[in-house]
């Protein structure tokens, strides 16, 4: 069994902030990205500029951050950022030269503690939107084996996607049109073998804790929840599961603790066992986590 845990800082405009409270090794990876208010992403992590030497330099920077003050000793995974927030506001793509040189620096600076990469888009579907091409995500694997063979570490590529950017793409008739889309609808079939693993956000826990609507009025059932398991199970390659979720919220509701544990109890339903790899969110305290493996065995 292999564990992925997130990790949480952001680039406060003149410093790094840390955000995440612990600093322990409770997984086998520590995914290390970007987050706080309209984080995520890449949206709060440095971004000096364009150019290959741009991302260099802010990957060093922040391997020596990580490295140096936040997570001594630890295994780690380092976020490739996707986007970036402009001067007139919303949110743009940082260029592929950006990511390569992103790429190199990190490697270059790193520690045998610098385990590999994490791709921060959690949208599942932007290739099939034509936001982003098959041939840059080939690029930057291609630059992650380069380095694997440069440094002599198994450096390890993973991905973390959304359902929900589905679930808000279109509208849906039913719950057999849901399970259609998560099929054939999303990036991951195509791009999944560009990456060690990759865990599929299912958003169930929150559309609920939200009282979110599936577009088209389709409530996020606990049966359909375990349907869209079946599904990524079976149509979806095998390095592909999911990412357990859950907020600071659990620790005093019911609702929100039983939602959390229902990730536990679908996947016994769905495939008659647990994922043995599978990555954590567990908002940034470390007392959710343990609070969760409390109260859901097997959690």
């Amino acid at each position: 069994m292999t564990t992925w845990g997130l990790w949480y800082y952001r680039w406060d405009r003149s410093e790094y902030v840390r955000i995440s409270d612990w600093n322990d090794q409770k997984f086998d990876y520590i995914v290390v990205t970007d987050g706080g208010y309209n984080g995520t992403e890449g949206k709060t992590a440095k971004y000096s500029g364009p150019g290959y030497d741009d991302g260099y330099n802010d990957a060093g920077e922040l391997i020596d951050m990580i490295e140096n003050q936040w997570l001594h000793n630890r295994n780690y995974i380092v976020e490739i950022p996707y986007f970036y927030v402009p001067p007139e506001g919303g949110k743009k793509a940082r260029p592929l030269d950006y990511w390569l040189g992103w790429i190199d620096g990190a490697a270059s600076r790193g520690s045998s503690r610098l385990r590999g990469f994490y791709w921060s888009l959690e949208n599942i579907r932007y290739i099939q939107a034509g936001k982003l091409s098959r041939y840059t995500i080939e690029t930057i694997w291609g630059r992650i084996m380069e380095n694997k063979r440069e440094y002599g570490v198994d450096y390890q590529f993973i991905w973390i996607p959304s359902l929900r950017s589905l679930f808000v793409s279109r509208d849906f008739s039913s719950e057999q049109d849901i399970l259609e889309a998560v099929t054939y609808e999303t990036d991951v079939p195509n791009i999944a073998n560009y990456f060690n693993d990759v865990f599929i956000q299912p958003g169930y826990y929150f559309m609920n804790m939200d009282n979110i609507l599936i577009n088209g009025g389709i409530p996020y059932t606990y049966s359909l929840f375990v349907d869209i398991l079946k599904t990524i199970h079976e149509y979806m390659p095998s390095n592909v599961s999911i990412e357990m979720e859950a907020d600071g919220t659990v620790r005093v509701n019911d609702d929100a603790e039983n939602y959390a544990c229902d990730y536990v109890r679908a996947q016994i339903d769905a495939l008659g066992y647990l994922w043995s790899d599978r990555a954590y969110y567990f908002d940034k305290s470390e007392i959710t986590f343990e609070h969760m493996k409390n109260a859901c065995p097997g959690w």
